[in-house]
């Protein structure tokens, strides 16, 4: 066959070839930013439980410092993008792993004192994809991180709460 008349077909070769090439290359750098958007998320929801664990309840810097922002930067995360302080959900657990309903409250049993595990969970959040195309959004699985309470932002000898 006449050589002028192949080029068409190595053009046709080439664009299914590369077709293929570039989407399984998108696919590899996809799958790992999603990895590591996974393991970020895992790491802010054991970071925040181990402030929770050692800070005041009621101290908002919390949730702030467990999404990698500084305690004055109230916006979203400068790590993950699109995680927001709405994605996190902070409870405390009493020492058979029930929600303590009021652990503010220092003078009753069932408040500050009943108190045994501080738990952080990341939830609802929505991982979008940049493969030309797909734009797909995935919401990935509510991620959770329970650790045994420490101080929860007191000093053992007197009643002096310490900022994080």
């Amino acid at each position: 066959m006449n050589n002028k008349h192949m080029r068409g077909t190595y053009i046709v070769e080439f664009s299914f070839v590369g077709l293929l090439v570039f989407v399984l290359l998108f696919g590899v750098v996809e799958m790992g930013r999603l990895y590591f958007t996974a393991n970020a998320l895992d790491e802010a929801a054991r970071r925040g439980a181990r402030l929770a664990a050692v800070c005041n309840i009621n101290d908002p810097v919390v949730l702030r410092r467990a999404i990698f922002n500084a305690a004055t930067d109230a916006g979203n995360s400068q790590l993950i993008s699109s995680l927001a302080t709405s994605n996190l959900a902070l409870t405390y657990l009493d020492v058979n792993g029930a929600v303590v309903a009021n652990p503010a409250d220092t003078v009753s049993a069932n408040g500050f004192r009943a108190i045994r595990y501080v738990r952080l969970s990341v939830q609802n959040y929505v991982f979008n994809l940049f493969i030309p195309g797909l734009g797909v959004p995935i919401t990935l699985p509510t991620i959770r991180a329970t650790l045994p309470r420490e101080s929860l932002g007191r000093h053992s000898d007197s009643a002096e709460i310490t900022p994080c």
